[in-house]
């Protein structure tokens, strides 16, 4: 960055009470974490190999199988291609650690991420808030200010707590999924 921009930054995050560093981290937050982008998509990760290592392969399949296919793909954000192409590297384990999950699985955790990252915000300003009212001039409450802060931080442990259970069995399920433990639990 030109040194004019830093002198500018600077000056903002001093009339806000905040390093250069936190602002920064504030503003791309802010940025990174506006709905607009909750609807962006996620782009597939790119040099998976050369295009030459890259053999065609042509299956027939039932009409039936066609749309079972196209059934269980749309919901999870796959294409009829990239659900079959999945399906083997899944059986074969050929690559399968550099797999991404299903695009609907991967944006429901980005949208978990943000939301997570929002709770932090606002635990930040909590402390903040707790440090300020510390400061011998302050005529804030601390013992108020802490109070609701360590009841809002029990009730978010235990939300995160769920969250955590719920989303670890949905991606143990989506592996499931693909490497047919799914059938051997009977389902």
């Amino acid at each position: 960055m030109k040194d004019e921009l830093v002198a500018e930054i600077d000056r903002v995050a001093v009339a806000n009470g905040q390093t250069r560093s936190s602002w920064m981290a504030n503003v791309l937050a802010s940025a990174v974490l506006a709905p607009k982008n909750d609807e962006l998509p996620v782009m597939p990760t790119q040099g998976r190999g050369h295009p030459e290592d890259m053999i065609r392969v042509t299956v027939r399949l039932d009409r039936r199988e066609i749309e079972g296919i196209d059934t269980v793909a749309a919901p999870i954000g796959m294409t009829r291609n990239e659900w079959i192409k999945r399906t083997l590297r899944w059986q074969l384990w050929d690559r399968a650690g550099m797999l991404r999950l299903a695009p609907a699985t991967q944006a429901e955790i980005v949208r978990l991420r943000k939301q997570v990252l929002l709770i932090g915000r606002n635990i930040n300003q909590a402390v903040h808030a707790m440090n300020a009212a510390n400061q011998p001039e302050s005529s804030l409450d601390i013992a108020r200010i802490a109070g609701s802060f360590l009841e809002k931080c029990d009730e978010l442990k235990t939300l995160l707590f769920t969250t955590r259970l719920s989303l670890s069995a949905s991606i143990g399920a989506e592996v499931g999924y693909w490497t047919e433990n799914y059938r051997a639990n009977g389902a």
